[in-house]
């Protein structure tokens, strides 16, 4: 009896064994052509998907989904260059750190986001909308020229219900960076912003606005209050 219960422990193990030996090495492709050589990992459908490492004319070791890489990751290529971030669909694609190998072995480092495999800068967008209290209709931020090309500033205009607010005496409070001067133009107020990224609080009504503005620009801010 305990002769016969051991035969068939020892055979489950090995058949658990050869089940996962065959998960890890059965025929997974990886559809993204220079990783495309040979492939560890985890397989569904006979596609890399989930961990793995595939090995071509470069490498990539991290999460694969339908055979490319997918979430995160390292990706090497052949010049020694790395990228270790997030990926989508086989490209770079979200926060990420690319190290790019100089000639004298050295390396130039690159952090921020990506978007389609294109950098898209040190932020993954060029402003927040932090905060708006209850009392604010709505807040658009639109990236603008400046006709005086006199630096980058922030043409702000208050509005009441959709009533352009002449001139309006709203409180200005800089969390970070700093700005020159303001003073009014036409129905905004010009903000001559120095430092970017810049932070900041409006308050008028006694409602506030917070919005932080990454992108070193002009920009019009346009707010408009509800109160009553």
């Amino acid at each position: 009896m305990k002769h016969t219960i051991l035969k068939n422990v020892t055979f489950l193990l090995i058949l658990l064994t050869f089940i996962f030996y065959q998960g890890k090495t059965q025929d997974c492709k990886v559809l993204l052509e220079d990783i495309a050589g040979q492939y560890e990992g985890d397989c569904k459908k006979g596609l890399a998907n989930g961990e793995g490492t595939a090995k071509g004319k470069d490498t990539y070791t991290g999460e694969f989904n339908k055979g490319l890489p997918h979430g995160s990751g390292k990706y090497t290529w052949q010049n020694g260059d790395i990228y270790e971030g997030e990926f989508k669909k086989g490209l770079k694609d979200g926060e990420g750190k690319l190290l790019v190998k100089l000639p004298d072995g050295e390396f130039k480092e690159q952090t921020g986001f990506w978007k389609d495999d294109e950098y898209i800068g040190e932020y993954e967008s060029p402003y927040d909308l932090i905060f708006r209290s209850s009392g604010v209709l709505s807040v658009r931020v639109n990236e603008t020229a400046n006709p005086q090309n006199d630096g980058n500033a922030l043409f702000v205009e208050i509005q009441h219900k959709g009533r352009t607010q002449p001139s309006p005496d709203f409180g200005l409070n800089v969390i970070n960076g700093n700005f020159q001067s303001r003073f009014p133009v036409g129905n905004s107020t010009k903000i001559l912003v120095a430092t970017f990224p810049f932070g900041f609080t409006i308050s008028y009504m006694g409602e506030t606005v917070e919005i932080q503005i990454y992108k070193a620009a002009s920009w019009k801010i346009g707010i408009d209050y509800n109160k009553q």
